[in-house]
């Protein structure tokens, strides 16, 4: 007879398979479409790179979950994880700024905030700073673009905006 330990019961918890189910449902809906329409047209590079986007996501969630100490510090992990995926996911579909080179900077402050991040160990202030520290980039990069070439302050202002939630828990959690 097969004994059930504590970490098979975090593996087979509920909201993990149901956040992983949906990850994979979501990267089917592409597919599904491209039966159905030719307006959706993936290929293989664009199935991995939402693969990894995807997986990344998730991957960012369980560590918050596991390393958060308290609601406001798991809350404000998971929501800096949503919000670096978003500001990534929309710099790659479309732009923040146009098509211009400025936006590659939007990926890379993501990726040297995630460094950051992981070098500070996720304590709360010290992730509470890279989020603010990701606002002032990105509107930096936003004025930046507006002497470079013509930019639209629309998109910049909410990429900055998803930022700002987590500041202020992960700012809370690190009071507390």
């Amino acid at each position: 007879m097969t004994e059930t330990t504590d970490s098979d019961r975090r593996w087979l918890n509920g909201w993990r398979l149901a956040g992983w189910c949906a990850a994979a449902a979501l990267l089917s809906l592409p597919a599904i479409a491209m039966q159905f329409s030719g307006d959706v047209a993936w290929t293989i590079g664009d199935f991995l790179f939402a693969a990894i986007m995807l997986a990344a996501l998730g991957g960012g969630i369980e560590l918050a979950v596991r390393v958060g100490r308290g609601t406001a510090h798991k809350a404000g992990l998971i929501i800096a994880a949503l919000a670096g995926f978003a500001t990534v996911w929309v710099n790659a579909a479309v732009g923040i700024i146009g098509d211009g080179p400025i936006n590659a900077v939007f990926t890379i402050m993501v990726f040297a905030a995630l460094l950051a991040s992981l070098a500070f160990r996720l304590r709360a202030r010290a992730v509470s700073v890279i989020a603010a520290a990701m606002i002032g980039g990105i509107l930096v990069a936003g004025t930046v673009a507006e002497f470079t070439s013509r930019s639209d302050w629309g998109p910049v202002l909410f990429v900055a905006g998803l930022w700002v939630l987590p500041a202020l828990l992960l700012y809370r959690a690190g009071r507390d």
